[in-house]
């Protein structure tokens, strides 16, 4: 894949550039979110996120421009161009780049803010530092934008709240020896594209201290679904530690059908105190499962302190597992330890045929993912979820 030069790199194409050209602009480039891609994705999806964004660039930058990477392993990056020529649409043409690639989800998360400064050039001062004076007040005119991005982000988010505009989409969860429906996942989208994903509206919501209005809305939409599941199936619905300090929380509707999906935004601290209020739940009849085990929080701990019916194997362990005997081993282990424990696995994030034959010959009991979800549309709030899927070929 091509590479982008640093400032230090391009610094004699920069003087060239000046040389053509004169006084010289800085468009500054920061993906807002661009880490979220790999907290979620992993660290592979996001390096190739990042290889279509140097190739968008490059293919965006003409004769009187030059792209550059302000940190080769980082997302933030900059367009040198002539004063009097300003590339066009550069966010809206990254963006179309990333969602051809990548799709919809992912180029949500990719939100661009740009901010912009001049270069000019003094024969009294020497170049390099003009250079990296510009690139950093270009940054700091991206964070000034960012900032009323964010302040326009919240004011978005709380009339959403008001106005219910979010959907959920039924992800179907399913038994990986014969492909039947076992369940689904409930997952709450904001109808506006910049609040699309779970995780920017909670992270939003965060800031502006609306974590429990928010999670109360997408519960009682994704419970309208619980009635129109299949015999048997279950409703995997996502449930953070700090919701169960709301004096509001409940989940009505049959236990026996509900699933409490743990999703660790931040730490749990207090376990003995946590389990307490879970165990009131499990005391009725619901299940419990953990998040992401094997990323972030969801580690070792809290599977052994929660001791969960469900263990939900993050993306990361089964992204390419096909072709890599560590992660094998690491979900192998997961399966026996599962089994002794009267738990399940499920993989999550199962794209490729090669990556679901490889977790179903580990034993692993549940998959989820896109490989498995594939031939299905988006199932708004109102729609009632597929009785089943049929069983995906090995």
């Amino acid at each position: 894949m091509p590479v982008l030069p640093t400032v230090f790199d391009a610094r004699d194409a920069l003087r060239v550039l000046a040389r053509d050209h004169g006084d010289l602009a800085v468009c500054y480039l920061n993906f807002v979110r661009g880490a979220k891609v790999e907290e979620i994705y992993g660290w592979e999806k996001f390096d190739a996120v990042m290889d279509t964004v140097t190739s968008g660039l490059l293919d965006i930058v003409s004769h009187n421009a030059l792209a550059i990477a302000i940190n080769p392993q980082d997302d933030n990056f900059a367009i040198v161009h002539a004063l009097a020529s300003e590339p066009h649409d550069v966010e809206t043409r990254l963006a179309a780049c990333i969602e051809s690639a990548h799709g919809e989800e992912i180029a949500a998360l990719c939100e661009i803010v740009t901010g912009r400064a001049e270069l000019r050039v003094d024969p009294r001062m020497r170049f390099e530092r003009i250079a990296y004076r510009a690139v950093r007040e270009a940054a700091g005119a991206a964070r000034s934008v960012e900032q009323r991005e964010r302040l326009r982000r919240i004011a978005e988010l709380k009339s959403s709240i008001q106005d219910r505009a979010i959907y959920i989409d039924y992800h179907p969860i399913i038994s990986a020896p014969n492909g039947t429906v076992f369940g689904y996942e409930a997952l709450a989208r904001g109808t506006r594209r910049g609040l699309r994903r779970p995780e920017v509206m909670f992270e939003v919501a965060a800031e502006a201290n609306l974590i429990w209005e928010l999670s109360r809305l997408c519960r009682s939409a994704a419970l309208d679904g619980l009635a129109r599941l299949g015999p048997g199936e279950l409703l995997f619905l996502n449930v953070d530690p700090h919701d169960f300090a709301d004096p509001n929380f409940d989940l009505p509707g049959d236990p026996k059908r509900l699933v409490i999906e743990i999703t660790e935004r931040i730490a749990i601290k207090d376990y003995p105190t946590f389990r307490e209020r879970l165990n009131a739940f499990r005391a009725r009849g619901m299940r419990v499962a953990v998040d992401d085990a094997g990323s972030g929080f969801a580690g070792l701990g809290s599977i052994a302190n929660l001791e969960p019916n469900f263990i939900k194997l993050d993306i990361s362990l089964i992204t390419g597992i096909d072709t890599s005997s560590t992660k094998q081993h690491l979900v192998e282990t997961m399966v026996r330890f599962a089994n002794e424990q009267g738990a399940m696995v499920i993989a999550e994030g199962v794209e490729r045929a090669e990556e679901f034959a490889q977790v179903r010959r580990l034993g692993v009991h549940l998959v989820q993912g896109f490989y498995v979800d594939r031939s299905q549309p988006t199932i708004s709030r109102s729609t009632r979820p597929s009785d089943r899927l049929a069983a995906p070929s090995p």
